[in-house]
């Protein structure tokens, strides 16, 4: 005989049924669903990132290199003296009258002759040589009769004597700068004339005149008063070393004209390759 299952087997079958079920599916209701991410896009409105370079040291201030045609090598005390030499002969290098851009100082002791002198040609070791330099000095002319050549007296430089024998002199007058060679132990003189410019000047007795003497190579040239008054020509075959440098008279008193002078301020400035 067939039984019908009873209502609480059906009951209780249907309750294992809803558990299992149960048991097979996790919903947290408590949270929402985690949306799913839209595909990657590249973020606008944030600037790209820039990778920091090491930092460099600045770059440094380029070195000026001394220009060998400005730049003389003084062997002088910092002096304004010294200083002032420096520049004319910078100056003078760099317009051509100086041969090297390099040299050396000297100073020259003060000369002074207040009575004629008996020679004709009177001269004065100044204790200093050279060869190619640019000299400068204050003198003042105390002249006495006719100065015009041959009858000229005045005072200045015998220069580039050899052996107390020959050498040049470079004589300033009243009225012209007389360039010449002495030679027999510097008492025969004789002069030459000038390769540009006249060699005139005017200067009055008892009156400081600026003179410069340049000499570079086998020329000459003379400055008074910073004023270029003459150039010339020296011998391509002899005195071309160094000498020694004299102060320098000529006078002639027997003839009724001489000089008396005053010569301070000495400096040369010897060029040296």
């Amino acid at each position: 005989m067939t039984r019908k299952p009873s209502y609480r087997v059906w009951m209780a079958v249907s309750a294992c049924a809803m558990l299992a079920l149960a048991c097979g599916l996790y919903i947290d209701l408590g949270q929402e669903a985690t949306p799913t991410p839209p595909p990657f896009q590249i973020p606008t409105g944030i600037p790209p990132a820039t990778a920091a370079l090491p930092p460099t040291a600045p770059p440094s201030e380029p070195t000026a290199q001394p220009d060998p045609a400005s730049q003389p090598t003084l062997e002088a005390t910092a002096t304004a003296q010294g200083a002032d030499v420096m520049a004319e002969a910078r100056d003078l290098y760099l317009k051509g009258y100086l041969p090297f851009p390099n040299g050396q100082l000297l100073t020259l002791d003060d000369f002074s002759l207040t009575a004629p002198a008996l020679e004709v040609f009177h001269f004065k070791r100044s204790g200093r040589q050279a060869q190619n330099f640019a000299l400068w000095a204050d003198i003042v002319l105390d002249s006495r009769g006719e100065t015009t050549y041959p009858d000229y007296t005045g005072c200045g430089f015998a220069y580039r004597v050899q052996n107390n024998t020959q050498g040049y002199t470079a004589i300033l007058t009243n009225s012209a700068v007389r360039m010449g060679h002495c030679k027999d132990g510097l008492s025969t003189c004789e002069l030459f004339g000038t390769t540009f410019g006249s060699g005139e000047v005017k200067v009055a007795n008892g009156v400081k005149t600026k003179f410069a003497l340049v000499v570079n190579q086998t020329s000459a040239y003379v400055i008074v008063n910073d004023r270029e008054v003459g150039q010339y020509s020296l011998f391509t075959t002899k005195l071309l070393g160094s000498g020694d440098i004299y102060y320098g008279v000529v006078s002639n008193v027997n003839g009724g004209y001489w000089s008396a002078c005053q010569i301070s301020n000495v400096r040369v400035w010897e060029s040296l390759p």
